[in-house]
């Protein structure tokens, strides 16, 4: 009974040893849920393609185990990850290479740790966002243009990591803004309204992170879709005339034609910004008739170096003999 006694006086001892290694070595498993910046987990740096982690160790200064290494796991859409590396024991940091310029990406940092009763891996250490720095924003252009709101619409290609946009809207050929916000609502799209009609603006964007803002985008061209003149434009002798008003500052204007309303239209002319009309001889090989209903809309073009920007297409014409109707045809 004594050495019974004995016995199970040092199993206490051996499990209570065990069961405080257990706790400590599991503790941010076990007693807290997943928490970003939990044992010094930070973001220290970036690049566009690139960003930098650091760590502590969860068991620095404890005499019950040991860290044998870390797993860090990452991918773009939160709580989900798609790759990743194991690293020793001796390394507290990673560095994220090839990563999309402006995007934030999900971090996960896990460990093992040995007993004296054993190893237990896997255990979670923390996680949270990293980001590669914001750059220089792309992809700034027209979506569209109300003529009769006289609002205009633009878009951006989106980056994760900006944590504030900036735009400046100006008359072509000014550089004083007639409309600029800063904010850290990351639309796709942003709207400014008590813009002129047939008069050219342009619009720069910008993004910030924690690092500071990027450069401004090339200046993007912002006008409306000519409007077709009613009382000008007709079928008469088998030809088609179409008139439309000038846009100040476009370089060229397209005229596309078609037999129904939402398809089928050609692009039937192409001229120069000096023109604010045309006479069209054919569709599709046949001449035209006053009988017959056509469908006309003018696209206007500004030409920047290698760059093409358009009013593009919200509305289109309906002509029948010398009558015509406006039409709400392109969302």
């Amino acid at each position: 009974m004594e050495g019974t006694r004995r016995l199970t006086g040092r199993s206490k001892m051996a499990l209570a040893a065990l069961a405080a290694a257990l706790v400590l070595c599991t503790a941010a498993l076990v007693l807290a849920p997943e928490k970003a910046y939990a044992y010094g987990f930070k973001q220290t740096a970036a690049t566009k393609d690139s960003a930098t982690i650091t760590w502590e160790d969860p068991n620095a200064g404890s005499s019950f185990y040991t860290t044998t290494g870390y797993t860090v796991q990452w991918g773009e859409e939160y709580g989900k990850v798609t790759k990743s590396v194991t690293l020793p024991a001796t390394q507290k940091n990673f560095t994220f290479t090839g990563l999309k310029p402006g995007t934030k990406y999900y971090a996960k940092v896990t460990y093992s740790c040995r007993t004296s009763y054993g190893s237990y891996d896997s255990q979670y250490l923390a996680s949270g966002d990293i980001a590669s720095r914001v750059v220089t924003p792309t992809g700034v252009k027209q979506t569209k243009w109300w003529y009769y709101a006289r609002s205009v619409e633009f878009t951006w290609n989106k980056q994760t990591a900006a944590d504030k946009v900036e735009y400046k809207v100006c008359k072509n050929g000014s550089s004083k803004a007639v409309a600029k916000d800063s904010t850290a609502y990351l639309s796709t799209n942003f709207s400014v309204p008590k813009v002129k009609n047939n008069v050219m603006y342009t619009v720069q964007m910008r993004v910030h992170d924690q690092w500071g803002w990027s450069g401004w985008s090339k200046k993007a061209y912002l006008f409306t879709q000519p409007m077709v003149n009613a009382k000008k434009t007709k079928v008469k002798g088998n030809k088609l005339t179409v008139t439309w008003g000038k846009i100040k500052g476009a370089t060229s204007y397209t005229v596309y034609v078609s037999t129904k309303e939402k398809k089928g239209y050609k692009k039937l002319a192409t001229v120069k910004s000096s023109k604010s009309s045309v006479t069209l001889k054919k569709l599709k090989g046949k001449k035209f008739s006053p009988k017959k209903s056509y469908y006309v809309y003018v696209v206007a073009n500004k030409k920047v170096g290698k760059t093409t920007y358009t009013s593009g297409k919200h509305y289109s014409y309906k002509v029948k003999g010398a009558r015509g109707q406006l039409r709400w045809t392109f969302d």
